[in-house]
């Protein structure tokens, strides 16, 4: 009986686990179904248990292979913290990578973070802003180290089964309900009235370009759509010009709390939506079994605390 054990072959074994089918299985990972199919069983052979049953409409863990598949996620998160771990270590103040969803909250964070080790003798630090989408491809692909971003909490099912098939580890950080963002001399502010949706549609929306997940839709519905229509949404791309606009106008774009730079800054205030039945979740993505270093998980912990 083998007990030769291929890290490749366990990464194999978890993909047959994702997709519930060695065929289905095997055309993505670009190998034949025979070659998976023996690989398989070398694994049941070394281990001493039948790990999937199988039918005509696919493949299930057997109990030996629910435990199997626990063993082999421990093993691969394993080996990637011996590839990333000792390098990442020696520069654990130094290199703060971050992906992030257009939320000033987390802005805030990555400067805090930056400016409490800005004395440090080197360190070389990147942010990078983009939709929920880029946000998670940035850290797949290795640019950023650590992704924090934001969904309907709806979709949360969909949205870790996205990232299971990516490998990415998922970390949630809290639940938010939606705020309108508005100048303080907004004519609802001023009026004292509750924020409702139907009240905000009569004022025109900004919005984010390139936003997969819109959010803005989500709440509204078939209203946007006749914003739209008649001509009162903004799509900008730049936080600073969306708040700036709002300063001085009588559109509102949707946001979750306050922030330090927000009043001081632009006189804008969010107000909760009384209306709403939408929540935010937030929460960040990882390469599973990369060694998280102090300063990200530092930053990580004040994301948390001012989302919370």
């Amino acid at each position: 009986m083998s007990r030769d054990l291929n890290v490749k072959h366990l990464e194999y074994f978890l993909e047959v686990v994702r997709l519930g089918s060695i065929n289905k299985a095997a055309q993505a990972l670009f190998i034949s179904q025979p070659y998976l199919g023996k690989i398989i069983h070398d694994l049941e052979d070394g281990f001493g248990h039948l790990l999937f049953n199988r039918n005509n409409q696919g493949v299930t863990l057997t109990p030996e292979g629910e435990e199997f598949a626990k063993w082999a996620n421990h093993i691969l998160e394993e080996v990637g913290s011996l590839w990333h771990g000792s390098e990442e270590r020696e520069d654990d103040w130094r290199h703060l990578a971050v992906s992030m969803t257009k939320f000033s909250h987390v802005m805030e964070s990555f400067i805090e973070i930056v400016m409490r080790h800005r004395d440090e003798r080197t360190f070389s630090h990147r942010l990078y802003e983009g939709s929920p989408d880029e946000v998670v491809e940035d850290v797949f692909a290795g640019r950023a180290t650590v992704g924090v971003f934001h969904f309907d909490r709806q979709r949360r099912e969909e949205v870790e089964k996205l990232l299971s098939a990516k490998r990415l580890a998922y970390r949630h950080l809290g639940f938010l309900e939606p705020h309108a963002v508005l100048s303080k001399n907004h004519p609802l502010v001023r009026s004292g009235r509750p924020i409702t949706l139907r009240a905000l549609s009569a004022y025109g929306v900004i919005r984010y370009l390139g936003q997969y997940d819109d959010l803005v839709s989500s709440l509204f519905g078939s209203e946007i759509t006749r914003q739209q229509e008649d001509g009162k949404v903004i799509y900008l791309s730049n936080r600073e010009s969306l708040l700036r606009l709002i300063s001085v106008s009588d559109f509102y774009s949707i946001g979750i709390h306050n922030f330090e730079l927000q009043d001081c800054h632009y006189q804008d205030v969010s107000i909760p939506i009384v209306d709403c039945n939408f929540t935010f979740e937030f929460g960040y993505v990882y390469v599973k079994g990369t060694h998280l270093s102090r300063i990200t998980q530092e930053f990580l912990k004040d994301i948390e605390k001012r989302l919370n």
